[in-house]
């Protein structure tokens, strides 16, 4: 027996195949912006840590609580604010 072939659709080329799946996976503008905010809060937090707190650490500073602590509270709120802007994925 042969099996009979039903009319398919017609067959999408591999470019408009991996235009779709970019098109698919970007993300909107909005969460762009929210994305790169979270980014660069992230990124000063670290700054801030390597610049202030380790430096600290090797210079002489008259007052060390003082630097530790406003550092540490810097580097928390920017941490803080810029894991709370990054956007949750999606599970499929």
């Amino acid at each position: 027996m042969t099996k009979r072939r039903e009319k398919s659709k017609p067959q999408e080329n591999r470019a408009d195949w991996y235009q779709r799946q970019i098109e698919d996976n970007r993300p909107p503008v909005e969460n762009l912006r929210q994305r790169k905010l979270a980014d660069y809060l992230i990124d000063v937090s670290k700054y801030v840590l390597t610049g202030v707190v380790i430096t600290s650490l090797f210079k002489d500073v008259t007052d060390k609580q003082l630097v530790y602590v406003v550092g540490m509270v810097v580097v928390i709120a920017a941490l803080w604010a810029g894991l709370r802007l990054t956007p949750k994925r999606k599970e499929k």
